[in-house]
């Protein structure tokens, strides 16, 4: 998946409608934007605004093993190369329970 891929997964993952995620250009580079209800604001699992109440929530926090981070809140185990990735793709698996 991409960075975008998964931010929208995230983002659908967590509840947003369908509807409320889209892909746009803002700016000069694509991102994934969500509607808060009054305006769209950007969904980037990077942000640590946005990946670490996420976190919290579903209880995901990720570790360092070794030079990747693995997932603890998924069904199995993950690996990602950042610990908002590992995050991200934890919840989106979860999702699917």
């Amino acid at each position: 998946m991409t960075d975008l891929e998964i931010s929208k997964a995230l983002a659908l993952a967590i509840g947003w409608p369908k509807n409320d995620v889209q892909l746009d250009n803002v700016a000069g580079y694509d991102a994934i934007y969500v509607f808060t209800g009054y305006q769209w604001q950007e969904f980037n699992y990077f942000d640590w605004n946005v990946i670490g109440p996420i976190a919290a929530k579903h209880n995901c926090f990720p570790y360092l093993c070794d030079s990747f981070w693995e997932s603890m809140g998924a069904p199995k185990y993950l690996w990602a190369d950042t610990p908002q990735k590992a995050i991200a793709l934890a919840v989106i698996q979860g999702a699917g329970k």
